[in-house]
């Protein structure tokens, strides 16, 4: 080969050499390019990483207004919808989901990715929250809040749901027939107010100290909610003194506590829409009270202003409506009014809208992303150590026990029948080499997912109380006799004979979330199906005094059972969550003395009758009986405060003295209380302190009202706790007719169990 043929060859071979190094570095750097903008951090993207509002050392308000400033309209538009479409002209964002639900526990969402690719195909599933708030304690609300919110992170950080929360409904629970009302803590203005701050202290956690939201909540459903029928048209007309007394007052604990985000409700109050009522969002939520964050419309409630209530007369109107009164971000229903339907683009064509309204809204919604966290890069991200392992793990399972035991509330217990039949029940009683046969009767004998309520996520396994009691009484025998809410596959006759030949009947008696739940209120309180006649037949056949365990999340009329010698005891399991089957084998076999307190006014069908779903008032009006604790001025079945144990707890006053407070004091006046456990197993125990007005259940004067309560653990026989409670002159406030507070001279009683203590106020 020639000196120049062998140039010409390497000569070829070092150009090869330098395109393929070329292509390779190329590629590289394609590759690089396309990892860094498809990086799920957004702040680490190329397009994004160097812009302001990337920059952490940086004002959040300079962050957000420069985030703004680089979105183009369409793309504003599409991030004031639950499913943000993301932004791809200047800047690089992610699809974003506004709508995410954590009301007890990390909940189901069909609009997002949750559960749906692992690692977090399950979560814990507490108990729905009108039987945790039965537990009237403080810290076990912030307990589950706080693992809820720590499971929450985790479905970010492993992608797979947002940071903003719709959670916690604090709507009062002000008519048993409400489907709803077993989202709620309750009835009572005081305990929901208490519940609201501390669910969203645990879901939130401490920005101050973490320098960041762990997750966002979102206080719902503002205001005046709580029914289904016609939610979309209904106008909820209140007074001035129900909406100060009753229904702000839990909204407003929210803020106080710093949540960041408000659902408007569906239904206008006194005649405006409340996604477009500007007197409360703006001038209340944000004016008077200070809400620094974010209010989103429930889901198609931007339709219904102007389909349903017809209170504007245009789709453009419509959009300046909503944005004009402070609304942000619209959750639709089938679609979005704003985006999907166009009508946010047309009403800005026609010069209805401004894009400086949307970026306003946008503003409120994006400072609190920032706060969030996420829009921080890989260096700044917090709370990146709840990983998915912590979802689901078992602290959080022994967590839900722990809060179903506390749930359940023990409504009867005659200690007069026989040994076998009398609460706890000693399940060696019914151990192979006994006599003593035990039967399971009941469509929830073997409850599994209707212990989950509404709103809930996906448990990794459901107790059930067939299995839970099988693994005590392994001769165990069960009917299920009927089913809850049909008049087929019914077993009455096997029923009646196995409560005859059975020494004794548990009853697992109830409803569920498909009668009463979102779009469900009820038509009545009554027991659905043949369930009634089913406890007849056995009733009539039982050898003993059965055990009846009621499982709902409202209230069942329970008047035919409490005075009946044949019903030994009843216990209203409610829906207890994941754990529930578990929860109740202890409570029945006595391994946890039952504690739990009535949050709702156990009524009669025939109140139903006398006041009807749509009346909003509180207080005796138009011949009504009043509603709740507060204003109900009949006899209930089971008052608000109800619930037994397997102990006896004494009170005394420290001092027999009445109380004297100046109005103007500066300090608070204790009044101290001895609880004595005077029986023989030990327990917890809730105080709940009552203040009974002057003129009570006169002159719009609640009959009393529920000031503070405290939970105590592990009182032992003959053991005693001291605690206290501080009166200070603004317990001593009435709501008047104007929906002014006022303190109200004169002679008030403090009420604790069935003592009470003259307090003067002067």
């Amino acid at each position: 080969m020639t000196r120049k043929k062998l140039f010409i060859k390497l000569s070829i071979a070092v150009v090869a050499i330098i395109a393929v190094t070329v292509i390779v570095v190329v590629v590289v750097l394609v590759r690089r390019r396309n990892s860094e903008s498809e990086n799920s951090i957004i702040c680490e993207r190329l397009e994004n990483s160097a812009l302001p509002f990337c920059d952490s050392s940086l004002p959040i308000d300079e962050r957000v207004h420069d985030l703004i400033n680089h979105l183009t309209l369409e793309e504003k538009i599409g991030l004031m919808v639950d499913k943000a479409t993301g932004a791809s002209e200047n800047i690089k964002l992610d699809p974003y989901f506004w709508w995410n639900e954590a009301l007890h526990g990390v909940a189901w969402n069909r609009n997002a990715g949750t559960f749906f690719r692992p690692p977090t195909e399950y979560s814990t599933v507490f108990p729905q929250i009108i039987s945790l708030a039965a537990s009237f304690d403080r810290e076990l609300f912030f307990r589950m809040a706080n693992a809820t919110g720590n499971e929450a992170r985790a479905f970010y950080n492993a992608g797979n749901s947002g940071l903003t929360f719709w959670s916690p409904n604090v709507n009062i629970f002000r008519d048993p027939r409400w489907g709803r009302g077993q989202e709620t803590p309750g009835e009572d203005p005081y305990l929901n107010a208490e519940y609201a701050r501390i669910f969203v202290d645990g879901l939130q956690g401490d920005e101050k100290q973490a320098g960041f939201l762990k997750v966002s909540a979102c206080c719902k459903h503002f205001a005046a909610h709580s029914l289904e029928e016609n939610r979309h048209s209904f106008d909820a007309v209140v007074t001035e003194q129900d909406m100060a007394d009753t229904y702000l007052p839990a909204f407003k604990a929210c803020v106080e506590n710093h949540v960041t985000s408000i659902m408007t409700a569906y239904s206008a109050i006194n005649g405006i829409p409340a996604a477009a009522n500007k007197y409360y969002i703006t001038d209340v939520i944000r004016g008077q009270w200070g809400f620094d964050g974010y209010i989103v419309s429930d889901c198609g409630g931007v339709n219904d202003v102007l389909y349903e209530h017809k209170y504007t007369n245009s789709t453009s109107e419509t959009c300046r409506a909503v944005l004009n009164a402070g609304m942000d971000v619209e959750c639709g229903l089938y679609g979005s009014f704003f985006s999907d339907d166009g009508f946010l683009r047309e009403a800005i064509n026609d010069g209805t809208v401004t894009e400086a309204m949307l970026d306003t809204a946008l503003s409120r919604g994006f400072r609190v992303l920032m706060r969030l966290g996420h829009f921080e890069k890989d260096a700044t991200s917090p709370f990146k150590e709840l990983q998915p392992e912590i979802v689901n793990s078992e602290p959080h399972r022994l967590l839900s026990l722990e809060c179903a035991r506390r749930s359940i509330v023990l409504l009867k217990n005659d200690l007069s029948v026989p040994g076998i039949s009398r609460l706890p029940l000693n399940y060696q009683d019914f151990s192979a080499y006994s006599d003593a046969s035990m039967a399971l009767i009941g469509p929830h004998l073997n409850a599994s997912t209707v212990f989950l309520g509404n709103y809930h996520g996906i448990p990794s396994s459901i107790k059930t109380p067939l299995n839970e009691i099988r693994a005590n009484v392994p001769n165990l025998k069960w009917e299920f006799g009927c089913e809850t809410d049909s008049f087929e596959n019914v077993r009455l006759d096997e029923a009646e004979e196995m409560a005859r030949t059975s020494s004794q009947v548990i009853l697992f008696v109830g409803i569920s979330t498909e009668i009463e739940g979102e779009y469900g209120d009820r038509s009545n309180i009554s027991l659905t199906g043949m369930q009634s006649e089913l406890i007849d037949r056995v009733l009539a056949a039982a050898q003993n005094p059965v055990i009846m365990f009621v499982i709902s999340g409202g209230v069942i009329d329970l008047s035919p059972y409490k005075n009946d010698p044949r019903v030994g005891a009843i216990i209203w399991a409610g829906y207890i969550g994941q754990s529930g089957g578990e929860a109740i084998a202890d409570v029945l076999f006595g391994r946890y003395n039952p504690s739990g307190r009535l949050t709702q006014t156990f009524y009669d069908n025939s109140y139903l009758g006398k006041v009807i779903k749509q009346d909003m008032n509180m207080r005796p009006v138009n011949g009504s009986p009043g509603r709740t604790y507060r204003f109900y001025n009949e006899e209930p079945v089971y008052g608000f405060g109800f619930g037994l144990s397997y102990t006896t707890f004494l009170y005394t006053f420290l001092s027999n003295d009445d109380v004297q407070i100046s109005q103007f004091a500066s300090e608070c006046t204790n009044v101290g209380l001895i609880v004595e456990n005077v029986g023989q197993r030990a327990g917890d125990h809730s105080v709940l302190w009552f203040m009974v007005p002057p003129n009570a259940g006169r002159i719009g004067h609640p009959i009393k009202i529920l000031r503070e309560f405290e939970k105590l653990h592990d009182i032992l026989p003959t053991q005693t706790r001291e605690i206290h409670v501080c009166l200070s002159p603004s317990m001593f406030q009435l709501a008047n007719e104007n929906g002014d507070f006022e303190v109200v001279l004169g002679e008030w009683y403090l009420m604790v169990g069935d003592l009470t203590k003259r307090v003067v106020l002067t």
